[in-house]
């Protein structure tokens, strides 16, 4: 019989980066808290410690990574062609952001601040504390601009600017904002998300509230949700990037391939997760405070990339929504063994099983 070569993985252009840049890669379902043992090492292309945080579900149309500063540090100067949203896990500094030949724009955050540099923008980040470090979670798109391009030299080196995004404007990262389409919020910077009043949203259920965010004109969109104690909101599915990041509160979530087993996934503050490619995911409340939780996926509110159609609409009706009556019998029961386990009980039923 003829011998056989072991089938070699084919990296993609955005692989035969990442490998190329010398960190760790962290892979899994799911990252359980960003402020605990993560594996960096020193990254020379920002000058600082990083990892990229390349979970299971992001599947190449998004991507993130992790870097930390040390007290009073700094990252080097840096510009490329894909669109970042950086979350600030910890601590407290400012950024620097300036066109070629441009004047220089700083501003300042803390722990919970949401910022997105303009495409091909210089950028440098500065930790503010003497005494503490500083954690930053970055998600972007460049897995999906790697791999069209499939030139480094384009990525790093483009000369253009984007002056439709950005014209050097005084007050760019000022967190002042405007309300569209209902629950859009557009804006460039969110000084704090912990804080960030949300709206009501009764779509997933639950008794939740939610705001959504576009930022920096990006193909990129964000949003932002909180559900109460006691509580679980309605299983969906949509397409892979979505990267979830916990802001308060402990629970679980349930994450399953049609026809296949469910995968229980514990979350607390700092976990970061990311639902595989049209898998339905569902997010419970078990513990003792509401959950807030912030997402970054790819397709913008205006620039649409990719609608899925029917994504509050019931499956059975032809959507990716499973509404409450809908759901496996084991759900409702798997959620109040939980909520058992940590003393509490569901709220009643009637008020948020809608």
């Amino acid at each position: 019989m003829p011998e056989t070569t072991p089938v070699q993985k084919i990296l993609s252009p955005y692989g035969e980066w990442q490998r190329s840049e010398g960190v760790p890669i962290i892979e899994g379902l799911i990252v359980p808290d960003l402020l605990g043992d993560i594996h960096m090492e020193k990254w020379h292309r920002k000058g600082v410690k990083g990892a990229f945080l390349s979970m299971i579900g992001a599947e190449e149309a998004m991507d993130a990574y992790i870097v930390e500063l040390p007290p009073g540090g700094n990252t080097d100067p840096e510009k490329f062609m894909f669109e970042e949203n950086t979350f600030v896990v910890s601590g407290r500094g400012a950024t620097t952001i300036w066109l070629p030949g441009g004047k220089k724009h700083t501003f300042e955050w803390q722990k919970g601040s949401v910022f997105t540099p303009p495409i091909n923008s210089w950028r440098q980040h500065f930790n503010g504390s003497p005494d503490e470090p500083v954690r930053l979670l970055t998600m972007s798109n460049a897995p999906v601009m790697f791999n069209m391009m499939r030139s480094k030299d384009f990525i790093f080196n483009c000369e253009h600017s984007f002056i439709d995004r950005f014209g050097g404007e005084e007050d760019y990262f000022s967190g002042k904002g405007q309300s569209f389409s209902g629950n859009v919020w557009r804006t460039n910077f969110i000084p704090d998300l912990y804080s960030f009043e949300l709206l009501g949203y009764a779509e997933r259920g639950a008794g939740g509230s939610g705001r959504m965010f576009e930022m920096a004109s990006n193909t990129t969109k964000s949003h932002m949700a909180e559900f109460p104690v006691g509580t679980y909101k309605k299983a969906h599915r949509h397409g892979p990037g979505a990267h979830i990041v916990i802001l308060t509160g402990h629970g679980f979530s349930l994450m399953w391939e049609e026809g296949k087993p469910k995968e229980k996934i514990d979350w607390g503050p700092g976990s970061l997760f990311v639902p595989p490619d049209m898998w339905f995911h569902q997010h419970f409340n078990s513990g003792t405070e509401p959950a807030r939780y912030f997402a970054v996926h790819y397709g913008g509110w205006r620039v649409v990339i990719e609608e899925l159609k029917g994504g509050n609409d019931s499956t059975l009706l032809g959507g990716h929504q499973i509404e409450y009556e809908d759901e496996d019998a084991d759900v409702l029961g798997t959620f109040v063994d939980e909520l058992h386990k940590h003393g509490t009980e569901p709220k009643p039923i009637a008020d948020w099983r809608k």
